[in-house]
């Protein structure tokens, strides 16, 4: 057992509270709480700690030289950013659940630390697959590759989608009912636009290269505009709708995105209820696992903080990025999937006809067609499922489809993903 690290939170909302606790009521190995930050202490917590352990100035724990471990649990970028940059400066080892941080600022941490030979904790700020981290770390090393990661990361937009699902309820009315259970912020919008889901992808993705430079753009799509009537017709089809972060390599380069999708019901992503979280993995040897755990919530991340706490005392080496080396994205418009397709169109004869003389030109073959009773006097909806197609060839069709006057209303494209577990 190496020396007692004295350890200093910041940040003393609901997971601060949580860590505060397993620190200082519970007690942990090897560590020593020492010091709690927050703006506000006067906010009545349930958990009592001395007096003398509070302040209001972070800079009084980072300057500190008696604490060997900075827990920073504030969130956003600054002062998030300056906090671990001087803690690293003044020989601290830090840890953090900072997911937007670590997507958007990443390079500047991981590269310091390295410099530095600190080491950063991080498995808090992707809760929901955190224990995959050994897979992550040995893709990272080029102990094997992973060919790919379908992964529902936000258990707000999964709570929301599989209330939708299970209750027949519009998208309003699943997240005003995930606001009232607390499943849901006041503004939800990072969780419902993919943000949260995106930044979540980019830690996973800086891990299985190894590298710690910033992910470029890719595609994030959310769930605004998912709506029953798809659900339903999903269903038919035998598939659940899924907000998923999706990571492919083809060569040495990555197909990355986030949108709704198609997965099959029977599998693990496809079955997954409520506010879970779940990841599938494929290696480069085609072997797939799986793991589901809660996406959030304040003892899996105070669990997920303690982990990393316990490795540094425990002198173990904690998964993170160490080079600089260029990450390189593939175009999305290359990407070969399978498709849902709703058309809102006039119900009249040859409407088919015309859609598929266009789709044949784009060599986009059909696997199925369900036409649906009308659903208004001005369209009726026709649900389409296509074999593999390149994602450029699907979106220059769909835009010339669309500008068909028996065409009322603009193509819903979900794309379909073949979760195998």
């Amino acid at each position: 057992m190496s020396s007692i690290k004295k350890v200093a939170v910041i940040g003393f909302g609901n997971i601060g509270v949580g860590v505060v606790r397993a620190l200082y009521e519970k007690g942990i190995a090897g560590l020593e709480l020492v010091k709690v930050v927050d703006i506000d202490l006067k906010k009545r917590r349930p958990v009592k700690i001395p007096k003398e352990y509070l302040s209001t100035d972070w800079q009084s724990a980072v300057n500190d030289p008696d604490v060997d471990i900075i827990v920073e649990l504030i969130g956003g970028i600054d002062p998030a950013k300056t906090i671990l940059s001087q803690a690293m400066q003044k020989g601290k080892d830090v840890v953090t659940a900072n997911k937007m941080l670590l997507a958007h600022e990443g390079q500047s941490i991981f590269s310091m630390a390295s410099k530095l030979g600190r080491r950063v904790g991080f498995r808090a700020s992707f809760v929901g697959c955190h224990s995959l981290i050994h897979e992550f770390q040995q893709a990272g090393t080029a102990a094997k590759k992973i060919k790919r990661i379908y992964a529902i990361l936000n258990g707000t937009s999964n709570y929301i989608l599989s209330t939708m699902t299970r209750e027949d309820k519009s998208f309003k009315e699943a997240l005003r009912e995930a606001k009232e259970k607390g499943f849901a912020e006041r503004d939800p919008s990072n969780d419902i636009d993919g943000i949260d889901t995106a930044n979540k992808i980019r830690i996973m993705l800086n891990l299985i290269t190894n590298s710690y430079r910033t992910v470029p753009p890719f595609r994030v799509e959310g769930i605004r505009d998912i709506t029953t009537q798809d659900i339903q017709y999903a269903g038919e089809l035998g598939y659940s709708i899924k907000l998923v972060g999706v990571i492919e390599q083809v060569g040495d380069s990555f197909t990355v995105g986030v949108y709704p999708s198609l997965l099959p019901q029977t599998s693990l992503l496809g079955s997954l209820e409520g506010a879970y979280n779940g990841t599938e993995l494929e290696d480069e040897y085609g072997v797939i696992s799986g793991l589901v755990a809660p996406g959030a919530g304040v003892y899996p991340t105070t669990d997920a903080v303690v982990k990393d706490l316990a490795d540094i005392v425990e002198g173990r080496p904690l998964p993170m990025p160490t080079l600089p080396t260029p990450l390189v994205l593939g175009p999305t418009e290359d990407a070969e999937r399978r498709y849902y397709l709703r058309f809102s169109v006039q119900n009249q004869a040859g409407v088919l006809a015309q859609i598929c003389s266009i789709f044949w030109k784009y060599n986009i073959s059909i696997a199925g067609v369900i036409q649906k009773e009308p659903v208004s006097t001005r369209f009726v909806p026709v649900v389409m499922t296509t074999y593999l197609a390149k994602e450029r060839d699907i979106q220059t069709a769909l835009r010339k489809v669309d500008k068909l006057s028996v065409v009322k209303a603009e193509t819903k494209l979900i794309r379909i993903l073949s979760a195998n577990t």
